[in-house]
Order: structure tokens, then C-alpha cells, then sequence
């Protein structure tokens, strides 16, 4: 007797393996709006079922379409969770004044992050954040002493189905290049790309669930940075000229290092490190499923 067809169990296994993924951070709830591209693929198992196993019953075929159309429509219109794909804007912009050096965090449950100095050099920074209407508004706080700031970037989680709010979540902010930084970034699932070239960095600490996460260094000034992640992928850039420790302790799977660190114990230097009057000291703890550093 042969066996019959079903897409019904096969389609609840894969969205329950995608919901497990996000619970742990190794997919990001973004995911779910590049799924959504691929709803037609539920009507050709459908035709396909009814081809092959002719199984397939009306129950099963109204429930289908009910999942294509009317969840997403749901979603868009319904006051408990509002409409995660309408996005609303916050303007972020904090001048300078006469600060001589600043910390900032950034504390958002799921963003895309774009970090970069700040072309306006009367402004600490100066940018926007893209949010879900799902979600809570951002806030931003900034306190001033003796001439020092710690600037606040805050967002509060939305409890429940919390991908809906992580949707359509951008953060791009221009940062000072004119006075020393301390920056530090706690995000969820998120792509992030921070460019640290022509900042003043004295330290950076990430802890991070990106999906990819990409850091450039300058070479201007020393740095510490401790990075903690469990990014898919975790790049880094180095300028060939600026002499650089990195101590990994990670799990990575795949990691690739270019040939002028050479490994000593778990550490990786650069010839001159130890001498070196300006330099890199980097700290990864990591997950990733690969690590590149060039």
C-alpha cells in the first residue's frame, strides 16, 4: 500500500524548528519577513499533494490559505499587536558643547546597527532609528558632569510574541570623531555594522546576538575592545599599521586570521605588540559560527 502524502505535519515541524532557532538566538525574528516571500511555495506542496497522495482534505486546504492571508492581515490591523510592519522614526541629536569625553550605550532588544563617525563635528551624535509600531518608543537619556557625558539609547522589550516588535528595527548613528569614546552596545538578534576608522575609541564592549556582525578598527589611537557574541558570522578589520593583540575564547567553528598574527598560547599578536606605544587590545568570547579577522 503506498504511503500518502502530507504537508500539513511537514509544515508545522519547519515552523516549530524556525520558533526553537529564534528562542535561542541562532536565528534572528527578522528571518520571519524574508520567510514571508516564499508563501507561494505553500501552494505548490499543496498542488503537489494533491498530485501525489491526493490526501490533502478541504479542511487542511482552508487552513493553509487562512495561514497565508488572514494571519498577516491580523497582524496589520488588530490594537493588541498593531501593525509590525508600520514603522515609526526617532531623530537623535545631541550637540558636542564643550565635553571632553563620553560614554554611550546603546541598549535595544533587536535593531539593525549602523555605527560611523559624525560629519558634523558640533554633534556628540546625530542620527535616526526605525522602529516597529509593535514596539516600544526608544529613549534617549544624557547626563553631564565636569565636562563628561554618558548618553543612554534605550529601548524596553515588548513582552509575548516578541518578534512582532524586532521587525523593521534600523539604528543608524553618526558618532563624535573630536573627544575619546567609550561605547558600549547590548542588542538581541540584529545585523550590526559599526566603523570605528576615525573615532577616538578607548574602549568597546559588545554583547551581541547579531546574526552578522561587522567591526572596523582605525589606527589612530589605542583601543581596548571586549566582544561578546553569538553571531552566525563575526568579521573584523584591523589597519595593517596598528600592532594588535586578539585572546579568543570561543567555540567557532570555522576561523579565519590573517597571516601577520602569529599565535602564541591563545592569544594572536602582531610582531610588535609588546613595544608598541599605540595599540589594539581585542577580547572575544564567541559562539560563532565563523570568525574572520583581517
Amino acid at each position: 500500500m503506498t504511503r500518502k502524502f502530507k504537508l500539513a505535519p511537514f509544515v508545522l515541524i519547519i515552523l516549530g524548528a524556525i520558533f526553537l532557532l529564534n528562542n535561542f538566538g541562532i536565528l534572528p525574528w527578522s528571518i520571519w519577513t524574508n520567510l514571508w516571500k516564499f508563501w507561494p511555495a505553500l501552494l505548490i506542496l499543496i498542488g503537489i499533494e494533491y498530485l501525489i497522495g491526493q490526501s490533502i482534505s478541504l479542511k487542511t486546504t482552508i487552513i493553509l490559505l487562512l495561514l497565508i492571508f488572514l494571519i498577516p492581515v491580523i497582524f496589520a490591523i488588530n490594537p493588541v499587536t498593531k501593525n509590525p510592519l508600520a514603522t515609526d522614526e526617532l531623530k537623535v541629536s545631541e550637540d558636542l558643547g564643550a565635553l571632553t569625553k563620553a560614554k554611550i550605550i546603546i541598549d535595544l532588544p533587536a535593531t539593525n546597527l549602523n555605527l560611523k563617525v559624525a560629519q558634523d563635528p558640533t554633534k556628540l551624535v546625530v542620527g535616526k532609528i526605525s522602529f516597529s509600531k509593535a514596539a516600544n518608543k526608544p529613549e534617549i537619556a544624557i547626563e553631564e558632569s565636569f565636562g563628561q557625558a554618558i548618553l543612554k539609547i534605550t529601548q524596553e522589550s515588548v513582552p509575548g510574541l516578541s518578534f512582532l516588535s524586532s521587525l523593521k528595527n534600523d539604528t543608524n548613528l553618526s558618532l563624535t570623531g573630536q573627544i575619546p569614546l567609550e561605547i558600549q552596545v547590548n542588542t538581541d538578534a540584529s545585523r550590526e555594522k559599526i566603523n570605528l576608522e576615525d573615532l577616538r575609541i578607548d574602549y568597546l564592549e559588545i554583547n551581541s546576538k547579531a546574526s552578522d556582525l561587522n567591526i572596523t578598527f582605525g589606527n589612530a589611537y589605542s583601543s581596548r575592545a571586549k566582544i561578546k557574541t553569538s553571531a552566525s558570522n563575526l568579521s573584523i578589520k584591523i589597519p595593517n599599521d596598528i600592532e594588535t593583540r586578539i585572546k579568543i575564547d570561543s567555540k567557532v567553528k570555522n576561523l579565519s586570521i590573517a597571516g601577520r598574527f602569529k599565535k602564541k598560547g591563545g592569544e594572536y599578536k602582531t610582531k610588535d605588540f609588546d613595544k608598541a606605544f599605540t595599540r589594539l587590545d581585542i577580547q572575544i568570547e564567541s559562539l560563532a559560527g565563523s570568525i574572520t579577522i583581517r
